[in-house]
């Protein structure tokens, strides 16, 4: 097999002032008038001589499946890649533009900073390209010593990811050219401000860099659509916490850097395929009769009537698609990138811890890591239990919290209702489509 070459590149994408930051509820307003800390659009190459992959990850809350299909596009044009071999993922920073809208009115799309971001991943993407050398990969797992992380659920499992999970690429010298880390955990620490940042994942690359453990760090968000950060910020103390939090976990990193295995990186292979996800059949006159029902409960609430009034008018969008003969399937990119015993999974969603931890525990490969809202956003993936336990939308404990919005919120982004069985599904499919390894 030929020598192994990994590239990296970074640089920041600019956010123009009074873009919209996505994130935190419907029609916040949230008009960028600064920036607190830089986002990034980072990029990692992995060539075995034969095959490359290219993993591309900026600060922002999510990736857009239709813009993550015509940069693939062209980055194949460009640079003479396959294809199915660039993967896309976001740090989910809730203090980030966007260039696709996620759930309606929870930030809209700048088209200037789509552009910026469009023209620096090709720059970093060209960049990475230009300084692939030989390296040695060493895996290893940095266990989460003092608790950064806080599950959202109404029952008594709190179970958080206990590590974070990472890959350093060494040259001949020793010195780290990139350190990859991956950890399940939202980054929401900021807090619903005005000014852009990418957050704790933002503060961590940045500690990783000024301890000069690695040239260039890379954070990849794992399943953490059910696990927040200790919700701690508050507008006087967000700096404050933001800090501890990237310091708690940039040292456990840090010390466990030495406890490492030597992984391959060979041979390269990726698959990528749409994928239509289950979701259930959408009733306009059902649609009707469950946007009454919120109207009651919201005069019922009033501390919940601006979301529950929000989900009625998205349910009627919905009913009037249905009466349009609107198509709801929905189709989305699963991928996994294979690089020897190192593998990333791709979900184009809020997948739920445990689906992260059953694809590393099923996986063939030795050192596997799943990576959330990649090539594209569909909401979040809850387990059977949750739609077990929140049958009816009226059943919900908390309109603003768990069990409404994770398994009821189809209609925020315009789309019918997973059924039951989703994670299941995400899981078998990703397994599925695990390379069976090139010779």
């Amino acid at each position: 097999m030929n020598q192994v070459c990994v590239g990296a590149a970074e640089n920041v994408v600019e956010v123009p002032l009074f873009a919209e930051l996505g994130g935190y509820g419907p029609f916040k307003g949230r008009r960028n008038i600064g920036v607190r800390d830089p986002l990034y659009c980072r990029v990692l190459t992995v060539s075995d001589g034969v095959r490359r992959n290219v993993l591309v990850i900026t600060d922002m809350i999510a990736t857009g499946q239709l813009q993550c299909r015509l940069l693939r596009a062209e980055l194949a044009e460009e640079f003479s890649l396959f294809p199915d071999s660039i993967m896309f993922g976001a740090t989910h920073t809730h203090s980030g533009a966007c260039i696709s809208s996620c759930d309606v009115g929870y930030g809209e799309p700048s088209a200037e900073f789509t552009e910026n971001w469009r023209r620096t991943v090709k720059k970093t993407v060209q960049e990475a390209l230009r300084n692939e050398e030989p390296v040695r990969a060493f895996a290893g797992k940095a266990p989460i010593r003092k608790p950064i992380g806080s599950r959202r659920t109404m029952g008594g499992d709190k179970h958080t990811d206990p590590e974070i999970r990472f890959v350093k690429f060494c040259r001949g010298d020793g010195s780290v050219k990139v350190l990859l880390h991956n950890h399940a955990m939202h980054g929401v620490v900021f807090g619903p401000q005005l000014r852009v940042s990418a957050d704790w994942m933002g503060d961590a690359n940045a500690k990783i860099k000024a301890r000069k453990m690695a040239e260039m760090p890379l954070f990849v968000y794992g399943t953490a659509g059910d696990v927040n950060v200790i919700w701690t910020h508050s507008r006087e103390e967000r700096d404050k916490n933001l800090e501890w939090i990237g310091a708690s976990y940039t040292d456990d990193l840090q010390a466990a850097l030495d406890h490492v295995r030597e992984i391959s990186l060979g041979p390269v292979e990726s698959v990528l395929k749409s994928v239509e996800l289950p979701t259930e059949p959408v009733c306009a006159e059902q649609y009707r009769e469950t946007a009454e029902q919120l109207l009651v409960r919201a005069k019922e609430s009033p501390e919940n009537e601006k979301l529950l009034n929000f989900i009625h008018d998205r349910m009627i969008e919905m009913a009037v698609l249905a009466e349009n003969g609107h198509d709801f399937r929905l189709i989305r990119d699963f991928q996994v990138l294979r690089m020897g015993d190192f593998e990333i999974f791709a979900i184009p969603g809020e997948a739920f811890l445990a689906i992260g931890e059953e694809l590393m525990a099923r996986s063939k490969a030795a050192f596997p890591i799943a990576l959330s809202v990649a090539n594209g956003d569909a909401g979040y993936f809850p387990d059977e239990e949750m739609f077990a336990k929140y049958p009816n939308i009226t059943d919900c404990d908390d309109f603003g919290a768990f069990g409404f919005y994770e398994v009821w919120f189809g209609p925020g982004q315009l789309r019918a209702k997973f059924k039951p069985g989703i994670s299941k599904f995400i899981v078998e499919k990703l397994l599925e489509m695990e390379p069976a390894g090139r010779k």
